[in-house]
């Protein structure tokens, strides 16, 4: 029987023992000259030092007192809970659908990296990365419902921990929004591609209909979330690296300025600024397994690029929700169309689609295919030029577990491509296309069968345009 999500406070399953292990007592700063190396979990032994140390910490970290920070459980509600945080906590600061989303999470998972190590009796403990795309399964080791495996959770998605489920390729094809049209895109719009998907759409086929990755207020109890978000992280490091005039915003005060708590190994309050994690290597201490040379930035340089963006189309989305069937809104061109061909036109100029009130009641337990301008009767292809992304919804969107600050969640993609498919046929009609997928079970793919509908208020094309500073 599953453990109620919502008993926030019990251990992870039945799995966690109660003796605490003493972790070994070491001094981080004479580590400080050899960056630590965040490992490909796929390449790790169940039985090596980086698994065994993860175990051993979160059994040590479960064993702390109720009240401590560095406690299992609270350092997941620094993530989110429903628990109502207790005076002068750091609880809920979990950044989704804003501009620190991949700052913010770069910042905890350090200072939780750091309490892991503790704990875990290793000096040298890194965390690992899961690389989905490589590695659709769900990691072995995390799949292993054997007494005493504190890496196992029945809050899953059945068919994922079994083994027999995966990521689908469209999920999990991180190099959709990090080439291609996305080389263009601000530091904004990219973080924004890749929030959605992959980082939603995994959380929701890992957690399937009731599982704890899919719900914001219980994704951080269960420990695979943190090799997601490692990778999510390296993503960044990634996307910077292919150049092209890309950069992270360190002229953008609102951004460079903002300050967010953690805790260290020790239980003390630290204090933190993107500026102090630009440099992952540098400023950190850490690097990912087989990552090219980081791009080292500095806050108050401006980037070679400025943005800007206007208005091209605005379409109301029709009353019923998008639900299991495919679900199409008919967007005509006529009007825009000797406009849309000066900007397909202009190498400096792209076409975002945005999708505005995405909202839910619980997580679909499903994801939707998007295109732009897929003809009639020709069947979705994700490698078609129509096809410009996957919705997925987590935390931002959906209702249920957010409690405390819910709102309507706004989705981004490259409508570029499938533009100017349309346009270079003759078209004039640019449909909004959406497939609902399942996750692939037994090698092939499940169709569809969302639990909860999805409600969108308004599609927008926006005309990015970019020039020189």
């Amino acid at each position: 029987m599953k453990t109620n999500r919502r008993r926030f406070l019990t251990t992870l399953g039945a799995t966690a023992s109660a003796t605490l292990l003493a972790p070994s007592v070491f001094d981080f700063k004479l580590l400080a000259g050899s960056p630590f190396v965040r490992p490909n979990v796929a390449t790790l032994k169940a039985t090596g030092p980086i698994l065994t140390g993860y175990s051993t910490a979160i059994t040590a970290m479960q064993a702390l007192p109720a009240n401590d920070v560095r406690h299992w459980n609270n350092q997941a509600a620094i993530h989110y809970t429903t628990l109502s945080p207790p005076p002068g906590s750091d609880w809920d600061m979990c950044q989704h659908g804003t501009h620190f989303f991949w700052a913010w999470h770069r910042m905890y998972l350090y200072w939780w990296e750091r309490i892991v190590r503790k704990y875990s009796g290793d000096p040298s403990w890194a965390l690992p990365y899961w690389n989905w795309t490589a590695n659709p399964h769900l990691p072995a080791p995390f799949r292993m419902p054997k007494i005493g495996n504190p890496l196992f959770t029945s809050n899953r998605d059945s068919n994922m921990n079994s083994g027999a489920g995966s990521i689908p390729a469209t999920d999990s094809a991180y190099t959709l929004p990090l080439s291609g049209d996305f080389a263009n895109l601000d530091y904004y719009s990219a973080q924004s591609a890749v929030e959605s998907s992959p980082h939603n759409v995994i959380h929701g086929d890992v957690g399937g209909a009731t599982g704890w990755m899919s719900y914001i207020d219980m994704a951080a109890m269960d420990p695979i979330f943190y090799l997601h978000h490692s990778n999510i992280d390296r993503l960044w490091d990634l996307w910077l690296a292919q150049g092209g005039g890309r950069a992270d915003p360190t002229s953008d005060s609102t951004w460079t300025t903002q300050v967010y708590n953690f805790y260290d190994e020790n239980g003390a309050t630290q204090s933190m600024t993107p500026c102090d994690i630009l440099n992952a290597a540098a400023q950190l201490n850490y690097k990912y397994a087989g990552e090219p040379a980081q791009v080292t930035q500095t806050c108050g340089v401006i980037p070679i690029w400025l943005f800007r963006y206007i208005v091209l189309l605005v379409v109301p989305f029709p009353t019923p929700p998008i639900g299991p069937d495919p679900y199409i809104v008919e967007v005509s061109l006529a009007n825009v169309l000797p406009e849309l061909q000066k900007v397909l036109s202009n190498p400096l100029q792209q076409v975002l689609l945005e999708l505005d009130g995405v909202q839910t009641a619980k997580p679909p337990a499903a994801t939707w295919e998007v295109y732009v301008g897929l003809p009639a009767g020709v069947a979705p292809d994700p490698t078609s030029p129509f096809y410009v992304g996957k919705l997925g919804l987590f935390g931002k969107g959906v209702r249920a577990g957010f409690p405390h600050g819910f709102a309507p969640a706004t989705l981004r993609f490259n409508a570029t491509t499938a533009l100017a498919a349309v346009v270079n046929s003759g078209g004039e009609s640019a449909p909004i296309s959406f497939f609902s997928k399942g996750i692939v079970v037994d090698g092939k793919q499940l169709p569809g069968n969302p639990q909860s509908d999805v409600t969108v208020t308004q599609a927008v094309f926006r005309v990015q345009t970019r020039s020189r500073q």
